[in-house]
């Protein structure tokens, strides 16, 4: 077998070793944090239905445009690193499937 293509499997397996980990901690997290969601959903419903929280959206509009822009340049080299480390990420995403299937 090549060099190249015995570095592209060991980044698959490794990929996927890990990301079978990732979704076994998702999981174990995900109970707990959900949980969470929910309350303060609830609770906020709630507080709005009660008239003592007041969502302002014009303003919370004003407040998040001008991030916009800085959040999509900070997010342009994760993407490149993505594509590099194509053959770890696609071991990576399938290892996480599996896992979070179980």
């Amino acid at each position: 077998m090549p060099d190249y293509l015995t570095i592209i499997a060991a980044s698959f397996i490794i990929g996927a070793v890990l990301g079978w980990l990732t979704s076994l901690a998702i999981n174990a997290a995900a109970r707990t944090l959900g949980c969470l969601i929910v309350i303060v959903f609830v609770l906020i419903q709630i507080l709005g239905y009660r008239e003592i929280l007041h969502w302002d959206w014009t303003a919370l509009l004003e407040l998040i445009r001008p991030w916009a822009g800085v959040i999509a340049d900070r997010l342009a080299p994760s993407l490149n690193a993505f594509t590099y480390n194509l053959p770890l990420s696609a071991g990576f995403l399938i290892g996480l499937l599996v896992g979070m299937r179980r």
